[in-house]
């Protein structure tokens, strides 16, 4: 009797009730991964700035936060968002986000923004003069507002920025360049304070200083280079220009330092131009400029920090080709290019 009940195969009935709780056990695991509000990576507190633009939909929100790695399982994202009645509540604006964070975390981040948001871009080397010309345009403050706060800013948190004059340059070359999300009618101290906390996020990603210039010189340099080069991989080379000059005490004869301080737009200078009286010529007064003449982005910055090793004092724009500037050590050879390139 023993030996045949050992020997006795499962039924139907056995495999049925295998079959269910296996399935239980699948359904269950499932809804888990589907219901799951925990962080795509614990351990990963990196804060990241996504932007959602007006008019964004759950599902591209959804693969924007894919994307950047804040959530790892879109199905249960939006799972979420079905079962909260909340997928059509979010709302635009830029959020600090981290893949440490639970989906209970994030979507109320999402829910909390700022509604309707204008957006404005500073190109690389805007002066602040484009720069109050663009908000008095795309009317984010007037002249007046956008001067006074020049002057007036708080600016002693940056010790970066210690010799700053009192005047209309004194944020010259601070206002860092890129674009901006904002809400409308955000205060314009906000603004400000925006675009010199990118700036100041951006200078504390910057290499070791190799210039062997001051802070406030190093920005100095990077707005010239900004203001003269044209391509990325001629940065450093034409840093390593100006900072030879320096150490010959050889004039830095910058175009650029000239028209900066011309009341009238220019985009090129005449032979009377040179003459130009004013502590920014650089034909007519030794040394940097008194201050930045841009807002250099951050490539000029880094070609600032870690110019090229060289011995060229001259360079040219190559008329022929127009992909880039041509350098020379000696005069003699940059006057051969002048005869080689057109000028």
């Amino acid at each position: 009797m023993t030996n045949a009940l050992k020997n006795k195969k499962p039924g139907p009935r056995t495999f049925l009730i295998g079959a269910a709780a296996f399935l239980l056990i699948l359904g269950v695991v499932l809804f888990s991964m589907l219901t799951s509000t925990a962080p795509a990576d614990k351990n990963n507190e990196e804060m990241m700035t996504i932007t959602i633009e007006q008019g964004e939909n759950a599902n591209q929100i959804i693969g924007k936060l894919k994307e950047n790695g804040i959530i790892d399982n879109e199905l249960a994202f939006k799972i979420y968002l079905k079962t909260h009645d909340v997928g059509s509540k979010l709302r635009a604006g830029s959020y600090q986000l981290s893949p440490s964070m639970t989906t209970d975390e994030i979507v109320n981040e999402l829910l909390t923004g700022v509604g309707e948001m204008t957006r404005f871009t500073i190109p690389e080397g805007y002066t602040l003069r484009d720069i109050a010309d663009l908000f008095v345009a795309e009317n984010i403050m007037s002249a007046d507002t956008f001067w006074n706060l020049v002057r007036t800013y708080d600016i002693s948190g940056y010790a970066y920025m210690k010799g700053c004059p009192d005047n209309n340059h004194r944020l010259e070359g601070f206002l860092f360049p890129d674009t901006y999300f904002v809400a409308k009618d955000t205060a314009p101290e906000k603004i400000f304070a925006m675009m010199l906390d990118r700036f100041d996020e951006v200078w504390n990603e910057m290499p070791a200083n190799k210039s062997g210039l001051s802070a406030y010189e190093t920005v100095i340099l990077a707005s010239m280079v900004e203001s003269e080069a044209r391509f990325d991989e001629e940065r450093p080379t034409i840093a390593s220009v100006y900072l030879n000059r320096l150490d010959i005490n050889m004039p830095m004869q910058c175009d650029a330092t000239i028209l900066y301080a011309m009341p009238e737009r220019k985009t090129q200078l005449y032979f009377s131009d040179y003459e130009y009286d004013s502590i920014y010529n650089t034909y007519q007064h030794g040394g940097l400029t008194p201050t930045p003449i841009s807002n250099p982005g951050k490539e000029s910055l880094k070609a600032a920090f870690q110019p090229e090793k060289t011995e060229y004092l001259y360079y040219l724009w190559d008329k022929n080709n127009n992909d880039g500037h041509v350098f020379a050590k000696s005069l003699k050879e940059h006057n051969q290019n002048r005869q080689t390139y057109g000028y």
